[in-house]
């Protein structure tokens, strides 16, 4: 156990302060760094006792603050015995950062949210959607054929994607459709509500829950604006394949890696860009060809760069080049807090919570804890999406 002495010091656990290092996805080093004193820098000396666990209580209260991680478990010998989350890492990406507490956070609160709305509707009387787990992975269908089940299913049709002016208009409409059929889709950037745990791209990209009745689709809106839909597509196909899993892998990654990831990144590039429509609109466009079908069929250039070195179109050398240009796009803004909101927590579900608090069936302090915001504010989205 860690032990006082005179001098108020703690030694911590060389494992308990690589454990603290690993829930942040941070070297031993970069821990270490969060104490920094911009303004006055660690001696080396100090810096070493650091690193080799030697805290001031203030020290270590500090740290605690700055990971997250509850200060008595700076105490123990050994991390912690933590309940399994039950989603598979399906992560890809060469040298990805390790699932941090940040993940695991915004992991725990969609499934308190999730849990919530599962009573819900079994409230309600609702039955299993039959979506969930439709085309499983074990069956082997082919891409196109699932592709074409999610789009019927949905009812995207080429007329309500001409109307989209933007990939963010497009994205609405996605996420719109899918949970208008029970998909709760949240997006967001940061740790809840928190402005300054913001999500880490590197680390991941979006996940899916397939349960049955309840299916949940999050996406990092850390990520560029065109990226969400790809995300969301991909998302989407797993919950029709009936796999759960945290996902990093963008559409340039096609014929290697995890064979289900693989799987849904075919099914999603057929739904946002079907073979026989992409090879008209290939042969009938202009140059700038990445620009007109990216803006034609409201995706990244880079799934457009994709599927065209799928087809024979592009050679690999004028794909990378595209690929490498797709890495500095940045992210839309949120806009309005009120706007963010129902975005952040999935409108389905924020449209529950509220139209529930409103009618008495929850109290405004419940409601205002799920959504991650003040009471005050959960009468203000009541007003706003006219729930009475």
């Amino acid at each position: 156990m860690i032990e006082l002495n005179a001098m108020e010091t703690l030694q911590i656990s060389p494992n308990i302060l690589r454990w603290v290092a690993e829930q942040r996805g941070l070297s031993l080093d970069a821990l270490v760094d969060l104490l920094e004193n911009p303004i006055k820098p660690t001696k080396p000396a100090k810096r070493a006792a650091l690193v080799a666990g030697r805290f001031s209580i203030t020290e270590a209260e500090k740290l605690a603050k700055k990971t997250h991680i509850p200060f008595g478990y700076f105490f123990l010998d050994t991390p912690p015995v933590t309940a399994q989350r039950g989603i598979p890492d399906l992560r890809q990406l060469p040298n990805h950062e390790p699932l941090s507490i940040d993940f695991f956070d915004v992991l725990d609160d969609v499934l308190r949210k999730q849990q919530w709305y599962q009573e819900y509707l079994q409230e309600q009387g609702a039955q299993p959607l039959d979506f969930v787990g439709k085309h499983p992975f074990k069956d082997n269908l082919p891409a196109e054929q699932v592709a074409a089940d999610i789009q019927h299913t949905l009812g995207i049709t080429d007329q309500e994607r001409k109307q989209c002016k933007t990939t963010g208009d497009f994205f609405s409409l996605l996420s719109a459709k899918a949970e208008s059929i029970g998909i709760l889709v949240f997006k967001n950037g940061i740790v809840k509500s928190n402005t300054k745990r913001g999500l880490s791209v590197s680390e991941f990209r979006g996940f899916a829950i397939a349960d049955p009745l309840a299916p949940v689709i999050f996406i990092n809106g850390k990520d560029s604006e065109a990226a969400w839909i790809f995300t969301l597509a991909h998302e989407i196909a797993h919950i029709w394949i009936g796999e759960s899993g945290v996902s990093d892998l963008p559409p340039n990654q096609q014929k290697s890696g995890n064979k289900l990831e693989v799987y849904c990144n075919r099914i999603a590039a057929e739904l946002l860009t079907p073979k026989i429509q992409f090879l008209d609109a290939w042969e009938q466009a202009k140059e700038p060809k990445f620009d007109v079908l990216s803006k034609a069929f409201k995706v990244s250039q880079l799934v457009i760069a994709r599927r065209a070195l799928d087809f024979g179109k592009i050679d690999w050398t004028t794909y990378q080049a595209i690929s490498d240009a797709s890495n500095k796009q940045k992210t839309s803004d949120g806009g309005s807090p009120y706007r963010s909101y129902p975005l952040r927590n999935s409108k389905r579900l924020t449209r529950a919570i509220v139209s529930t608090a409103m009618s008495g069936g929850m109290m405004l302090r419940e409601a205002a804890s799920l959504l991650n915001v003040r009471p005050d504010t959960v009468m203000e989205l009541s007003k706003r999406l006219e729930i009475r």
